[in-house]
């Protein structure tokens, strides 16, 4: 069971597009995958589940257990949605001390059959964020093709070296993924290739800009189910290949 934090301290960059869309295209290939939704927006919840209790907002106060807040979302897809009121399991986990930074770590645990755990975090870091990087192994980051993308990047992963090391706990970079890359526009070459330059092969398969994720979203749907045919859809089935292929990898190792 792999556990994938996607992340990035920057808003807009598509964290849940990245989470729902990646979660649905392993699902497809007869992955069994959860989403744990870590944003208080909940967009993942309320794009994929008609959200009903309890959610991560209970599991975080102690008051329901993991298992009994995952919700049925598609085949195979599962997710532990998000509330409005999950900033109250932030401050029950400052008040409740160190070892409620573990209770997502803890429960992983409970669960069993899944062979993908997607983690989708809110852009600002939290005790929250810390719990869920606690129960993660690797980190997937969604990153816009626009100016400073790269110093945002490095701070970010400077931030999170920083942070986890205190906390004896490491992350492997799964990889970076560029969002909205826009083929008319030379600057989204510029921006692609100075990516490339700094992060290396760790710099994965970018997603396209497409009409075809806002039209989604705004039914209730993955670009699967909206199109599966749109290049968007063939970007995320590639992205998910790679995932694949990646913990194939680590598996012969």
């Amino acid at each position: 069971m792999r556990r994938i934090s996607i992340l990035n301290f920057k808003g807009g960059v598509g964290k849940t597009t990245l989470t729902t869309n990646l979660a649905y295209a392993l699902a497809l290939q007869g992955n069994r995958v959860l989403i744990i939704d870590c944003d208080l927006q909940a967009n993942a919840s309320t794009l994929l589940a008609d959200v009903q209790q309890p959610t991560l907002t209970n599991v975080l106060r102690g008051e329901a257990a993991l298992t009994a807040a995952i919700q049925e979302a598609r085949e195979r897809l599962h997710i532990v949605p998000a509330d409005k009121d999950l900033n109250t399991a932030a401050n029950h986990i400052v008040a409740s001390g160190m070892k409620s930074y573990y209770i997502l770590r803890n429960a992983m645990k409970q669960l069993q059959g899944y062979d993908y755990i997607l983690f989708d975090h809110s852009p600002s870091y939290s005790p929250i964020t810390e719990s869920a990087l606690l129960a993660s192994q690797e980190m997937l980051i969604p990153c816009e093709l626009a100016s400073f993308a790269v110093q945002g990047l490095l701070n970010m992963l400077e931030k999170l070296n920083a942070t986890l090391s205190d906390l004896d706990h490491e992350l492997d970079l799964c990889g970076i993924v560029p969002f909205k890359l826009d083929m008319r526009y030379s600057m989204s070459h510029q921006y692609l290739e100075s990516l490339k330059a700094t992060f290396g092969e760790k710099i994965l398969q970018p997603i396209r800009t497409d009409a075809t994720v806002p039209r989604s979203q705004s039914i209730q749907e993955t670009v699967f189910e909206y199109d599966h045919r749109s290049k968007v859809a063939e970007d995320f089935s590639q992205l998910a290949a790679f995932v694949m292929q990646k913990g194939q990898q680590e598996v012969k190792v």
